[in-house]
């Protein structure tokens, strides 16, 4: 029940339009931690980081605590919702002014109509999870405000049978 209201202040927040804070955060660095705190939390799972060549360093402007959030919110929903011995990694690229952050494992997907709705508050594809198996369905609408708050975009690559993909684009940090 606590996570449950921790969830809707955060969302209510970010509804108000609070400012956040803007320092200087490495995206690999979140990334990395992001996998290390999930190979601890499912350590039967094989999770990964991968970093792709691009141009410039993958820093943002934000806030650290909430963009570590939006992280460990995609990272630990790829092992809930995929069956063991799927792979799930995490790629941390950056495509001309903006850092790329994705999850992706190759476990069963989801239909273009969950997809759709995946970021919606509440939604859960499969409505028969129980609260000890599934969340509450407000995981990805967080991600999504958060990321907004960022000024970014998050958005999913998906279908039946073909595994997810889910990708947060922030604006890179300039000097």
């Amino acid at each position: 029940m606590g996570v449950l209201v921790e969830d809707l202040l955060t969302l209510a927040r970010m509804d108000e339009q609070r400012p956040i804070a803007r320092d200087r955060v490495g995206v690999l660095s979140l990334a990395a931690d992001a996998v290390h705190d999930a190979r601890v939390l499912a350590p039967d799972r094989t999770i990964g980081l991968a970093v792709i060549d691009g141009p410039g360093t993958p820093e943002v402007l934000g806030d650290e605590v909430r963009l570590c959030q939006v992280l460990g919110n995609l990272v630990d929903n790829a092992p809930r919702h995929t069956p063991a011995g799927i792979r799930v990694t995490v790629r941390v690229c950056t495509e001309a002014g903006d850092a790329l952050l994705e999850v992706a494992d190759s476990g069963p997907g989801m239909a273009a109509e969950e997809a759709a709705r995946a970021f919606e508050r509440f939604y859960r594809a499969d409505a028969s999870r129980t609260s000890t198996t599934g969340g509450s369905g407000l995981g990805l609408a967080i991600v999504q405000a958060l990321v907004e708050s960022h000024h970014g975009t998050v958005g999913d690559d998906t279908s039946r049978g073909r595994g997810a993909t889910f990708r947060v684009r922030l604006p890179r940090a300039r000097d």
